[in-house]
């Protein structure tokens, strides 16, 4: 969670891939920000949790690609093109097509270079041509974006106030369909089948929950295709679609309604607590999402322990350029002198600190926004690498001569699903219903399609 928006907060990655990137863009997941929510961290609009059945398979959009200036489709041998949202012109147009947009609408060029064009402020959807599949009698092939494979049909959505050539890549698709990238993007390939089996249903149950929280906001994505949300990709693993239809339809709910169900990379031992996290939210006050004590199966994990030592004038710059970008009182804050631990949750897990500047003042931050505002980039700081990051709220700080080293315990929010106790509980066998149930406390699981 990146921007001041009512956006939700995600989720940790668990794909080393994507940590790769994350790390050589110094950048911070949706999973790791507070201020990157909703007003001050939190995970979005204020919305009542969504109720739980469906009469069929519910379908789910998703951001593939944001403020692109190009974009290839291929795949099928023709494309269906037409203006979104009206009964206007369909034009079946020959593969590769290359989408461009300007002040004055879309342009799509076929592969054999004829150019057709929609009027500024429509939107465009591209549909794989069910007429003209590869082989008679079979369906089309996906399209692909890229050269990657999307279920569903592609939406086009330009910045027609602000930018109009720039747009916005949107594949609408059968949430089971959905599921299996999500599932093969958040965790590893060589993961036990009931993590796979218990990323699905959380994976599931996050979605839809987002999807009602964007259709009743009038929102025209439901969900982002990155940590923003949770990760999906093209490409899928046999385990990871064997475990979507193991879990079809299953989700988790609390007192009749779903569950906002996160999820992270590590916990350390110590699970948070939502109401702390994102705590302007009313789904985020409900039991299971409070941090419980429980077994720890991710000592394993690579940041189950880690240590980062930094000096403290970078530590007190990035506390006051955190503090300016949020309007935090800690934009004030002199030379730092202590970090102290102010609260814990019922499992122990750190909820507040309280620091003081060398003049005596006190500035008291929960926990994860003491993670964002240690990792807050500054331009002519060295940048946040994994070297150097603060992993996760969940820390101890000792402060010396001009140094300040912090040793703490797992990586990223730590609220609900620890991936990596999911993966240490299918080491020992243990199924995905109970994985659930005990990250967290309270749910029920039913089938909603």
């Amino acid at each position: 969670m990146n921007t001041m928006k009512p956006r939700p907060f995600r989720l940790m990655l668990m794909n080393y891939t994507a940590l790769a990137v994350l790390i050589a863009g110094a950048g911070l997941s949706s999973c790791e920000t507070v201020s990157s929510i909703a007003p001050g961290g939190s995970p979005g609009s204020a919305a009542p949790a969504p109720n739980v059945t469906f009469k069929t398979e519910p379908d789910i959009r998703v951001r593939i690609a944001r403020q692109a200036t190009q974009k290839k489709l291929s795949g099928p041998v023709k494309l269906m093109v037409r203006q979104a949202g009206t009964t206007g012109k369909n034009v079946l147009m020959r593969t590769p097509l290359t989408i461009t947009s300007s002040s004055t609408g879309i342009s799509v060029v076929d592969g054999g270079g004829a150019n057709q064009a929609w009027p500024a402020g429509s939107d465009v959807e591209v549909v794989a041509d069910e007429g003209t599949p590869a082989v008679p009698g079979s369906t089309p092939p996906p399209i692909r974006l890229d050269g990657a494979r999307l279920p569903g049909f592609i939406t086009i959505r330009p910045n027609w106030s602000d930018a109009a050539n720039r747009f916005d890549v949107i594949a609408t698709m059968p949430i089971e369909s959905y599921l299996p990238g999500v599932v093969t993007g958040e965790l590893l390939k060589d993961w036990p089948r009931q993590t796979n089996e218990a990323q699905a249903v959380a994976a599931r149950t996050y979605a839809l929950f987002e999807r009602d929280r964007a259709r009743s906001e009038g929102r025209a994505v439901d969900v982002e295709s990155t940590t923003v949300d949770q990760v999906f990709g093209s490409a899928t693993t046999p385990l990871a679609s064997d475990a979507v239809r193991a879990t079809r339809g299953m989700v988790l709910t609390h007192k009749g309604k779903l569950l906002r169900a996160y999820f992270s990379s590590q916990c350390g031992g110590r699970p948070a607590s939502a109401a702390n996290v994102w705590p302007d939210y009313p789904f985020n006050k409900v039991s299971p999402l409070q941090g419980q004590p429980r077994q720890s199966f991710c000592q394993k994990a690579p940041l189950y322990r880690w240590q980062v030592t930094r000096k403290d004038d970078d530590v007190t710059r990035r506390l006051r350029a955190w503090g300016r970008a949020t309007h935090n009182k800690v934009a004030d804050i002199g030379r730092l002198r202590s970090v102290e631990i102010a609260a814990r949750n019922d499992a122990d897990r750190p909820d507040r600190y309280r620091l003081m500047d060398e003049r005596g003042d006190e500035y008291t931050l929960r926990a994860e926004e003491l993670r964002m505002a240690l990792n807050q980039p500054v331009p002519d700081l060295a940048p946040i690498t994994k070297e150097n990051r603060v992993h996760s709220g969940d820390l101890e700080a000792e402060v010396w001569a001009n140094q300040v080293r912090f040793t703490g315990r797992g990586w990223g929010h730590g609220v609900g699903m620890c991936q990596w106790c999911a993966k240490g509980m299918g080491d020992l066998g243990m199924d995905w219903t109970s994985m659930v149930k005990t990250f967290y406390p309270g749910v029920e699981i039913v089938k909603a399609y």
